[in-house]
């Protein structure tokens, strides 16, 4: 049945005439071409398809290039005005902590002084 159809299509394209050497080449030709493109399919499925690459990824364009450093007053201004394009920060609780850092400090402040380890099983002891 695909004999047929190899031969029907020979036939109706013409390659009936060109030499059997000249076709035997075109069709190697062709089978190590589709496998070049099979090949860099498959590899571009593995590493890149739909995954996410971490910058420690050898791929990830971002490989080996920092991060750019930016002070706090920076990154708070930044935040402050990409929140302003949506309404969904309009009520955030979260926005309020970084509008007011003295705030923010003072709660870490507590956090860290509970946090500290004690010398006894006793509540009321904290370690120097």
């Amino acid at each position: 049945m695909i004999g047929r159809a190899i031969i029907a299509a020979l036939l109706s394209c013409g390659l009936y005439q060109v030499p059997i050497p000249t076709l035997a080449g075109l069709l190697a030709l062709t089978f190590v071409y589709c496998s070049y493109v099979f090949w860099v399919f498959k590899k571009w499925n593995k590493d890149f398809s739909g995954h996410r690459t971490t910058r420690r990824n050898k791929y990830s364009p971002s490989n080996r290039s920092m991060p750019p450093v930016k002070t706090l007053d920076e990154n708070k201004k930044l935040i402050l005005n990409n929140s302003k394009h949506h309404a969904q920060f309009d009520t955030c609780e979260l926005l309020n902590d970084v509008k007011d850092m003295a705030v923010t400090r003072k709660k870490n402040e507590v956090i860290r002084e509970r946090a500290k380890r004690t010398m006894s099983l006793s509540v009321g002891k904290v370690a120097g």
